[in-house]
């Protein structure tokens, strides 16, 4: 497979000993089939403390969010049809590009890494924003 950026061969890696991607040595971008997010999603095994900790630059994220809106729309490398640009979760600030037939994403160069600093700061604010469901609720019905 070729990189929608730059035309690179794809060279498959292993991220993190539990899913194989695709990833370009030139721009540093990857590809993932289609469920490889979400096996990276399950998966806990990077400490990302440090980064949680410089959460929230609202500021550095939306203007990187702005300019990724502007740039060109990439073509899936195993269809070559053109991808669509959306924002992951609704609420991650990270834009990615996903397969119209859904083939898989590509995740630009520091992509994976913040989608995986966002599943870890979903996982500890889960459980309080549960709790605090569960309590207005409660509220409610008293």
């Amino acid at each position: 497979m070729k990189c929608p950026i730059d035309g690179s061969e794809l060279e498959k890696r292993m991220h993190e000993n539990t899913v194989e991607v695709d990833a370009c040595n030139k721009c540093g971008g990857v590809w993932l089939d289609a469920n490889e997010l979400e096996k990276i999603q399950d998966v806990k095994i990077n400490d990302y403390k440090e980064e949680l900790a410089r959460i929230p630059d609202y500021v550095g994220k939306s203007i990187l969010m702005a300019k990724s809106k502007d740039q060109p729309l990439l073509n899936c490398p195993k269809c070559d049809r053109e991808m669509e640009r959306r924002e992951y979760g609704y609420c991650s600030q990270i834009y990615i590009d996903s397969c119209v037939n859904g083939h898989g994403v590509w995740l630009d160069k520091s992509e994976l890494k913040d989608l995986e600093v966002f599943y870890e700061r979903s996982r500890i604010e889960a459980p309080e924003i549960r709790m605090g469901f569960f309590s207005s609720l409660l509220d409610f019905f008293k």
